[in-house]
């Protein structure tokens, strides 16, 4: 079982572009995560997944997390995004890794996205 704890926060990038620019300097992957404030399973992410300890590890060591509020930024950088949760995942140079992934996910079911992205599936 996957444990969660009030200590695992992760520490998102202040822009896209910025968090571009920590990727290339830290040799990361970048994890766009597009959001809304009214988006009830972007809350779930962030108070259950993104807490769980082994998620919190895994995006430390090899992820530069990024969120958009789609409604602030409504060109969303011109990314289609389809419903929010909507990840996108780069490269430190903005190239797509892996395929996209719209919704939420359990500790356990992101996890295993986050390492096959870091595999380059």
């Amino acid at each position: 079982m996957i444990s969660s704890s009030l200590f695992a926060e992760l520490d998102w990038a202040p822009s896209y572009e910025q968090g571009l620019v920590q990727a290339k300097k830290e040799h990361k992957i970048v994890m766009l995560m597009f959001s809304k404030k009214t988006c009830k399973m972007c809350n779930v992410m962030k108070t259950k997944v993104y807490e769980n300890d082994e998620v919190a590890e895994y995006v430390k060591n090899f992820f530069v997390p990024v969120e958009i509020d789609i409604e602030v930024r409504p060109d969303k950088y011109g990314y289609q995004v389809f419903g929010t949760p909507t990840y996108y995942f780069l490269d430190s140079n903005g190239k797509q890794i892996g395929r996209m992934m719209v919704g939420g996910a359990s500790a356990e079911g992101f996890l295993q996205k986050l390492k096959d992205v870091k595999q380059g599936k």
